[in-house]
């Protein structure tokens, strides 16, 4: 289940495309990103982003906070891998008990979220077409139809049975329900509580390693960082593409500037990772997390994480293209610029 990990961790953090200290301005016909303050008069605007949920993490929470009930001790009892049944595997069924199709959801409803202007950014009727694009570009069925095509054309029928062997299992399907429940809105509060009771009872150097294993197998930040850089990457393609050929930046500046976002967002990312699996996964014993992280490190764990996660990243880039594309035909970024003007201008993020 890497890729369900990942979906879970993206979920939660809703991570930006602009995430980090990166100022957006427009200059003339073009938008400009970089680390560093727009100059003196220059309109800052975050098209078309939004203002970013923060991370938590042990040191944003209140003191307060309740403590965790102590840790219960380490088992050494064999997990439950026994599989529910041993029908043939289908692609569908995999997908489904992963946890895949369950998030999808909520994981479009993040990124697409992206694209939408902030209260008062945009007028009402230039507001109401991006948040038109946006639902009909980010539709969770048809990302699931493009991601089940690829499944399909990827994984063949030995790797499915050995896929099918863990999520079928007992202890399978305890995991991908501890991760569907993390992805939902409502797991929030609980989480903000765990990562404060985590500064008076740090977790376990034990349970810390496995995490540290977990996310090492999944490589659950980077594959955030991609998806998170998909959305990034669109809007600053879009932009260049709009502007007068004169004025267009190169393909070549517009990738090193995602690149240097990247560097910006990794240790934000990687540090909200470990939080996140150290909350998920939290009701599992050693023994059986041990066991995700040992089947995630198997062929089959390794052919889904590799095939699932190349089928969304793609997914995620053509939506993202598309929709950057359309929004800013629709609503050019001097409109954007215009509008911030109106309203009054925002303090740079």
């Amino acid at each position: 289940m890497k890729l369900a990990s990942t979906l879970v961790v993206i979920v939660a953090l809703a991570v930006p495309a602009h995430a980090g200290d990166v100022y957006r301005w427009v200059d003339g016909d073009a938008i400009v990103y970089s680390d560093q303050p727009p100059p003196d008069g220059v309109v800052v605007t975050e098209m078309p982003g939004r203002k970013a949920f923060a991370v938590v993490t042990a040191a944003d929470v209140p003191d307060a906070a309740p403590a965790l009930e102590a840790a219960p001790p380490a088992s050494s009892a064999e997990p439950d891998l026994a599989p529910v049944s041993m029908a043939p595997a289908t692609v569908d069924e995999i997908l489904e008990l992963s946890g895949m199709r369950p998030q999808l959801p909520a994981f479009a409803t993040a990124l697409g979220a992206e694209y939408l202007p902030r209260p008062g950014q945009l007028g009402g009727r230039d507001g109401a077409r991006v948040a038109q694009i946006v639902a009909r570009q980010f539709v969770p069925e048809r990302m699931y139809a493009a991601i089940r095509e690829d499944m399909r054309r990827h994984v063949d029928a030995k790797q499915l049975a050995g896929m099918a062997a863990w999520f079928r299992s007992h202890l399978g399907r305890k995991v991908t329900a501890l991760e569907i429940a993390a992805s939902k809105p409502e797991a929030g509060p609980k989480l903000a509580a765990f990562a404060a009771a985590l500064k008076t009872s740090p977790a376990r150097p034990a349970r810390v390693e496995l995490v540290q294993r977990l996310e090492w197998v999944t490589g659950a930040s980077q594959e955030t960082t991609d998806l998170a850089l998909a959305v990034a990457g669109s809007i600053a393609r879009a932009a260049a593409a709009a502007a007068p050929a004169e004025r267009r930046a190169r393909v070549g500046m517009i990738e090193r500037g995602v690149d240097e976002m990247r560097g910006q967002m990794a240790p934000t990312i990687a540090e909200g990772v470990l939080a996140q699996m150290l909350y998920v996964y939290e009701p599992l014993t050693d023994a059986e997390l041990k066991a995700y992280v040992d089947f995630l490190a198997s062929p089959p764990g390794r052919a889904y994480g590799r095939v699932a996660h190349a089928a969304l990243l793609r997914v995620v880039r053509e939506v993202a293209d598309r929709t950057a594309v359309e929004i800013v035909r629709a609503v050019p970024p001097q409109r954007w610029a215009t509008a911030q003007k109106t309203a009054g201008s925002t303090p740079p993020r």
